[in-house]
């Protein structure tokens, strides 16, 4: 009788920290918002300081097109290196007020070399992220949706 409850109490003990467990963090598929197809995966990641990032760990060629591999139209530091490794997203952080709602993020779209704000919110029970991204001053920005592998 005894052993039949001590994998009950495990569980129950170990709950918490299944309900705590944070939901961004871990590897996503990216959907590229013009074309509709999966462009790279990456990594969300969280630092001391509660912001979360992005890396890329893998990309993918638009049917018919070769992979771009090099960001070749990134600007600064960024110019011509790896795409594989490049972070993409940074400084995003849960918002106070809205509960799975994330702001102040910066992206950067390797295809264009363009850097936006975004922010970011939880969708579908945390298996879908919709990041709205915005250039400084522009009246409309997109709407991407990453898919959590």
């Amino acid at each position: 009788m005894h052993f039949r409850l001590i994998p009950l109490v495990f569980l129950a003990l170990n709950l918490p920290a299944w309900a705590a467990a944070d939901p961004l963090l871990g590897t996503w598929k990216t959907i590229d918002d013009k074309t509709g197809y999966s462009l790279a995966d990456v990594i969300i990641s969280k630092d001391k300081d509660n912001q979360y990032s992005a890396k890329i760990v893998s990309t993918r060629a638009i049917p018919g097109t070769a992979a771009q591999d090099i960001c070749i139209k990134c600007t600064g530091v960024q110019k011509d290196m790896p795409m594989v490794g490049m972070t993409m997203l940074t400084g995003l952080s849960a918002d106070p007020a809205h509960q799975h709602e994330y702001i102040g993020g910066k992206m950067l779209d390797p295809n264009s070399g363009l850097r936006y704000t975004a922010r970011a919110r939880l969708m579908n029970s945390g298996k879908h992220l919709l990041i709205h991204s915005r250039a400084d001053g522009a009246a409309v920005g997109r709407n991407l949706t990453w898919v959590k592998y």
